[in-house]
């Protein structure tokens, strides 16, 4: 945590003062340089503690943009600590209350802290560590249970939609060939049955030509 002295510990945040103006108003500028040293150091949470003030400017409100972009990057997180309601709209009129957090007790800080710290203490799953398994496999790197457990699952799914659409395509193969059998047969019966009664026909033509003579 920070030595400076007006910085103090709340959870797992460096909360620093607010500094103001001669008229009382929040010192952007003051800020920058205060919280300068804490980024230096590697501070992740960052905090400013706004109580007694009942209004913030565009620049305070453009100086915590700043602080949160830079702590995203190390999956940090800037808080402002305030009492009072017109803060929190400045806050949410510049759309930050979607990307910093926003309390209204150190308490509160406290508690977001303990939340946070067991999530980053806590173990990871086996689908998280799935999920998290590079693209591109090392030469290095033996492949774990889950992974072969789970590239099982997928080949398997996947041969079954294979064979299903085989054994799909053969039915309709089949289905298609007995048409054209069928066609073929009873269209070999007619030419059959055809030339027979033109047999007759030339028969019957050669019986009446030998009565006649």
């Amino acid at each position: 945590m920070s030595e400076l002295s007006n910085c103090r510990a709340v959870g797992l945040f460096d909360l620093v003062s607010a500094p103001v103006t001669p008229i009382g108003s929040f010192d952007a500028e003051q800020f920058k340089q205060d919280v300068k040293p804490l980024l230096e150091k590697g501070s992740s949470f960052i905090g400013v503690d706004t109580t007694g003030l009942d209004f913030l400017y565009s620049d305070a409100c453009s100086a915590f943009c700043q602080v949160q972009q830079q702590l995203s990057e190390k999956h940090g997180a800037f808080a402002v600590l305030t009492d009072h309601d017109d803060v929190v709209t400045c806050l949410k009129k510049a759309n930050l209350d979607k990307s910093i957090h926003i309390f209204r007790k150190e308490a509160d800080m406290v508690a977001f802290s303990m939340k946070e710290d067991e999530a980053m203490h806590s173990p990871k799953s086996d689908a998280e560590e799935v999920v998290e398994v590079p693209t591109a496999k090392s030469n290095n790197r033996r492949e774990t249970a889950s992974m072969n457990s789970l590239r099982r699952r997928v080949t398997g799914r996947f041969t079954q939609s294979f064979n299903a659409i085989r054994k799909d395509t053969q039915k309709m193969e089949g289905s298609l060939e007995n048409p054209f059998k069928e066609e073929k047969s009873s269209g070999a019966k007619w030419l059959w049955l055809g030339l027979g009664l033109v047999a007759v026909a030339a028969l019957a033509v050669v019986f009446v030509m030998n009565l006649h003579s």
